[in-house]
C-alpha cells in the first residue's frame, strides 16, 4: 500500500490500514496463513507515487496493491499497475479513473463512486425544492479530483433542468495546503449566497473553508463527500456550529447490530487497540474481509488466481445490511452511500429524509 502516512491527510493511510491489518490479523488467527500487508508514506503527493509503487512491485514482489489513499495519486499507481498486470484493489477514492464502462481486470472497488456519494444528496434536494443555479455552488480541490466532481454536478443540474446561467459557482484551493482565504472571499462576495455548498477536498482545507465561513456569518448547507471526513475533519470543527453532512461509503462504523461491524469493534479492539474507530479504518477493514473472502487453504501467490477468486464471489453477504457483488463484470462491489452529519464534533448517522429539513433551516446558527 502507498498511502498518506504523513501530512494533512496522515490519518486517512493510517486508519485504514490500521482497519485492513485487524481483518489480516483476525485471518492469521482463524486459518494460520498469513497475509502481510506492507505500507509505504506518499504524504497524497503523486511524484511520490511511482517510485513507492515500483519499490513494492519490483523489489517486494508484492501480490496486490491495497487501499491507495486518493485520486490524484492513483491516477499514478493505476496505470503502472495495469502495465505490470498487478491487481490494484479497495483504492480509497470515488474517481472515474478507475471506473472504467468496460471493467479492467487489474483494478477492483469496494466503494461507490464519486458520482454516487454526490447524486445521492442533490437527488434529494432536487426530489423537494425547485433548485436553481444560484442555489448550488461547489468548493474543490484544484486538480482532476475536483473538476471530475464540477463535470458530475453540471450533469446532475442539467438531468433536473436547471436552468444553467452563468455556469456553476466554483471555488478552489491547491492540493496539500490551507490555502482556502481566496475561496471564502469569493463566496462572502457572491450573490446571492448559495443555500448548499458541494465540497470536494480533503479534511483540513474543507474543515478551515466551513470554520471561516462561519465566523464571516454565512450559513449555507456543507455537503461534502467521504473522502473529507476523516477524523481529522471532526478534530477541527469541534466547536464550530454549522449546518454540515457527509456522505459515507461504509454503515455507520458503530452500528454493532451489523455483524461486520460487530466483528469490526471486537477485532481492533484485539488486533489494533490504539487505531481510531471510524469510517476509514472500517473500510479499510470491510476491504481486508472482502480480500480474504475467496482465498483457498493454500494461499495463492498467482495473481491472475486472486483475481479470479475475487470475480467468482457474485453476489454476497458481508454483513453491512447491503448486498455486495464481485463478477467478470463487475469491479465494483458497492453501490451504496450512507449519510452522516456533523452534531457535537462528531459525525453522526441521519436518514436522507433529514436533508431536506437541514436545507431549509436557514437561520444563522450564529444568533
Amino acid at each position: 500500500m502507498s498511502g498518506a502516512f504523513s501530512g494533512d491527510n496522515a490519518s486517512m493511510g493510517e486508519d485504514f490500514s490500521a482497519g485492513a491489518k485487524a481483518a489480516f490479523a483476525r485471518f492469521h488467527d482463524d486459518t494460520g496463513r498469513t497475509i502481510q500487508l506492507l505500507t509505504m508514506d506518499d504524504a497524497y503527493e503523486p511524484r511520490r507515487v511511482a517510485p513507492n509503487v515500483r519499490t513494492l512491485i519490483e523489489e517486494d514482489l508484492v501480490n496486490v496493491l491495497f487501499g491507495n489513499i486518493g485520486t490524484p495519486t492513483v491516477t499514478v499507481s493505476a496505470p503502472i499497475a495495469l502495465e505490470d498486470k498487478t491487481l490494484l484493489f479497495a483504492p480509497v477514492t470515488g474517481s472515474s479513473v478507475i471506473r472504467p464502462t468496460t471493467p479492467d481486470r487489474y483494478l477492483i472497488n469496494y466503494r461507490a463512486s464519486y458520482e454516487e456519494e454526490l447524486t445521492a444528496v442533490f437527488d434529494t434536494l432536487a426530489a423537494e425544492f425547485s433548485l436553481s443555479q444560484d442555489d448550488i455552488a461547489l468548493f474543490n480541490q484544484q486538480d482532476m479530483f475536483g473538476s471530475a466532481s464540477r463535470q458530475h454536478l453540471n450533469k446532475l443540474i442539467n438531468k433536473h433542468n436547471i436552468d444553467p446561467k452563468n455556469g456553476l459557482f466554483q471555488m478552489e484551493y491547491s492540493r496539500n495546503t490551507l490555502a482556502v482565504e481566496s475561496a471564502v472571499a469569493d463566496l462572502l462576495i457572491h450573490h446571492p449566497t448559495p443555500k448548499v455548498v458541494f465540497m470536494v477536498g480533503s479534511a483540513g482545507p474543507s474543515a478551515k473553508f466551513i470554520r471561516l465561513a462561519r465566523e464571516y456569518g454565512l450559513d449555507p448547507l456543507f455537503v461534502g463527500i467521504s473522502f473529507m471526513g476523516s477524523r481529522r475533519f471532526e478534530q477541527l470543527l469541534q466547536d464550530i456550529p454549522a449546518r454540515v453532512l457527509v456522505t459515507q461509503v461504509v454503515p455507520f462504523f458503530n452500528d454493532t447490530s451489523l455483524p461486520l461491524v460487530a466483528d469490526f469493534h471486537r477485532d481492533m479492539a484485539q488486533y489494533s487497540p490504539q487505531a481510531e474507530l471510524n469510517s476509514l479504518s472500517l473500510e479499510g477493514y470491510i476491504a481486508a474481509r472482502i480480500f480474504i473472502k475467496p482465498l483457498p487453504d493454500v494461499l495463492p501467490t498467482d495473481r491472475e488466481k486472486i483475481i479470479d477468486g475475487l470475480e467468482s464471489l457474485g453476489q454476497f453477504d458481508l454483513g453491512i445490511g447491503v448486498p455486495l457483488t464481485l463478477s467478470p463484470d463487475e469491479h465494483q462491489a458497492s453501490h451504496s452511500v450512507w449519510l452522516t452529519e456533523l452534531k457535537d464534533g462528531k459525525l453522526k448517522p441521519v436518514p436522507f429524509s433529514k436533508v431536506p429539513e437541514l436545507y431549509s433551516n436557514n437561520a444563522s446558527l450564529l444568533e
